[in-house]
């Protein structure tokens, strides 16, 4: 069997060739397909090109284009293989069609969903190789007549039986062979391991104790018992390891504790820091425990320190598992339109491979979200409340299954149900200030205004630093009292600020009256971000805001010269 599954000696042709007859074809108005049939084709050229071929596979197609649920069962429903066959039969009528034409052809090898392009000059590409119709479901139900012609002849049937079968499970296994393999990454391992003075024994032992328990809370890592690590014998498993070395120390008037994070393999230190706090009479433990959520924060949150490793690790496209989670995590907090694309199928891929795996259900949920907010496509977010509310049922205590009942039930209008969501995850995971200025926003934008400022300021607090999400919310409440230099002033405290932080803070500006300044800025802010408008547009069909402070919001926006959209009629976090 060739490459790309042609066995008939037709030439494959050219990544430019192929890529401008996926082009033209899927342009040209002979082709008559449903425009289910169309998504279908758009999602499998896509996905070649993005050289995630080895995701191409029928459960991700049935969630992704036919809308299946996520429990959806690839050998109950055959939605997609029926599909397949119908859109094999299209393509090759319209190719015969304009057989006198020349160029490049698309074909779809039975039992493969992956598009190959041939030249057009040769038939079709036949049944694939390697892909045994005779153990799987084949494309028209056999008649009995088929299978029994002759009630005499079931000894030569059976006898005919194990050889055919002997051949397809032979030819199985080759293709299994010769197919690429998903590489599946797992969540990191962690070491950990403390020095302190005989004097401070006691008390460095407590703060690696729950630091343990902190970091496990995270949901992101992986606690290993002892320093000694071992690596899986199995190749298409990745898995890293991480020491981390501490030092504790303490004084009349503070306590002090220094960490180096290594990789486990390479003996490389890929961090190493300090994190001080000064101890007020008797409040000693709460210090500490304020040292230890500080530090397990940096380490372990989805953006901190070991997770970023993870996702710069160079890694094959068709990469399954944690790293899918993460990739999918930073698209969704960048809003980033073709990292959430790619991010469904990795993630979808990673749900196929493991039906339980509750963080990937969690993640994919939040991309629904999005994908729907950018589509208009509301099928989305019932999608994505499905995998939410399973994630939470498989992982009870998971931050990230809270996080992705939050804003789904959010988008959805169930404010009450969403922030009962919010509080329970907050409550198992008191150390995860990113959920908890997630919870603020949702407070906030439901009408309790006190109450969201007061856990968005408890965000900030536990994380010892501005989150964008509380930040937020603290800034749009002082714009809300139409104290704009102090929401002004909030603005320019935020480190790196993303687009709608940026957005209000030019619509404070404006409300403030200096023209020149407001032009000043707005020009600024369009070097860093360049598409305001979008986010703008993103801002309001992201959330249901107070009638009154929507005005205020779109008199400050338009008075800075941004352009408004319609309002949408609801939205998501």
């Amino acid at each position: 069997m060739a490459a790309n599954g042609v066995s008939n000696g037709a030439r494959v042709v050219s990544e430019e060739e192929a890529r401008s007859e996926a082009e033209r074809l899927l342009a040209d108005p002979r082709l008559h397909v449903s425009e289910r049939h169309r998504a279908f084709l758009r999602y499998i050229v896509d996905a070649r090109f993005e050289g995630r071929s080895d995701t191409i596979k029928a459960y991700p197609i049935a969630i992704d284009v036919f809308n299946r649920p996520a429990s959806f069962d690839p050998s109950s429903d055959p939605i997609v293989r029926i599909e397949a066959t119908r859109l094999r039969e299209t393509l090759q009528k319209y190719y015969d069609q304009i057989s006198d034409e020349p160029g490049a052809r698309l074909d779809i090898p039975r039992g493969r969903y992956v598009p190959v392009f041939v030249e057009r000059d040769h038939p079709p590409c036949p049944e694939e190789d390697g892909e045994p119709q005779a153990v799987s479901l084949p494309t028209e139900e056999p008649t009995k007549a088929t299978l029994w012609s002759d009630g005499k002849k079931w000894r030569h049937t059976m006898v005919a039986g194990a050889a055919l079968l002997a051949v397809a499970v032979t030819g199985g296994i080759a293709y299994e062979a010769a197919s690429p393999t998903h590489l599946d990454t797992r969540k990191p391992f962690i070491a950990l391991s403390m020095n302190a003075s005989e004097q401070h024994k006691a008390a460095g032992e407590a703060v690696m104790e729950d630091l343990a328990v902190s970091l496990a809370r995270f949901g992101t890592v992986r606690l290993q018992s002892d320093a000694t690590v071992s690596r899986s014998s199995r190749d298409e498993v990745q898995q890293s390891f991480y020491r981390i070395k501490m030092r504790y120390a303490e004084d009349e008037s503070s306590i002090s504790l220094w960490w180096q994070v290594s990789d486990a393999a390479s003996g490389e230190a890929v961090w190493t820091d300090e994190e001080r706090r000064t101890v007020a009479a008797g409040l000693r433990n709460e210090t500490m425990h304020d040292l230890v959520f500080a530090v397990s924060r940096r380490l372990a949150r989805p953006a901190g320190i070991i997770n970023t490793v993870e996702l710069r690790r160079k890694l094959p496209a068709s990469t399954i598992g944690n790293v899918c989670v993460l990739r999918g995590e930073f698209a969704v907090e960048q809003r980033d339109a073709a990292g959430l694309k790619a991010a469904r199928s990795c993630l979808a891929a990673t749900i196929a491979a493991d039906p339980a795996d509750a963080d990937a259900m969690a993640t994919l949920a939040r991309v629904y979200v999005w994908i729907g907010r950018a589509t208009g496509d509301d099928s989305y977010f019932g999608r994505g409340l499905e995998l939410a509310n399973r994630a939470a049922t498989l992982s009870p205590a998971s931050p990230r299954a809270a996080l992705a009942q939050l804003g789904v039930q959010y988008q959805l209008g169930q404010n009450e149900i969403s922030i009962a969501a919010g509080r329970r995850g907050v409550a198992l995971n008191p150390e995860n200030a990113d959920l908890l200025a997630k919870l603020s926003m949702v407070v906030f934008l439901t009408g309790h205004w006190e109450e969201g400022v007061q856990l968005a300021r408890q965000a900030a607090e536990i994380a010892g630093q501005p989150i964008r999400d509380a930040s937020f919310v603290m800034i749009l409440d002082e714009y809300r009292q139409e104290r704009y230099a102090q929401a002004v002033s909030l603005a320019r405290q935020v480190p790196a600020p993303d687009a709608p932080t940026t957005v209000l803070k030019l619509a404070a500006i404006a409300r403030l009256g200096d023209r020149p300044v407001t032009e000043q800025e707005i020009s600024a802010a369009r070097l860093q971000h360049p598409d305001l408008e979008r986010t703008v547009s993103a801002m309001f069909s992201g959330a249901r805001y107070d009638s009154n402070l929507r005005d205020a919001l779109r008199a400050g926006i338009s008075e800075a010269g941004l352009k408004m959209p319609e309002l949408a009629s609801n939205g998501a976090m």
